[in-house]
């Protein structure tokens, strides 16, 4: 899922006019695009053409890293399995 990191985005609506999708990028009120991934078929064309290369892929998204918004709040070393802690084969 492409993003737009808006501290290099130049507001110059490229992405906006080459996306081969009707809808999937508009502007925002503050004029920054935004891309709605529900309408986005990652065809890529945004990111070849933006100018200033304001437009990354999923995996450099900071809100998706570690305990990013993106995973519900979980993060690498977050889940509920046994671990090394107190109660480990003590049937707590």
């Amino acid at each position: 899922m492409p993003w737009v990191k808006e501290s290099d985005c130049i507001k110059c609506k490229v992405c906006v006019n080459v996306c081969p999708v009707e809808g999937a990028i508009t502007v925002k009120d503050d004029g920054y695009p935004y891309i709605n991934n529900d309408i986005c078929t990652r065809c890529g064309v945004c990111m070849e053409k933006c100018p200033k290369n304001a437009i990354r892929p999923n995996y450099e998204n900071p809100s998706l890293r570690g305990m990013g918004g993106g995973r519900g709040g979980f993060g690498r070393g977050m889940g509920r399995g046994m671990g090394r802690g107190f109660g480990r084969n003590r049937e707590f």
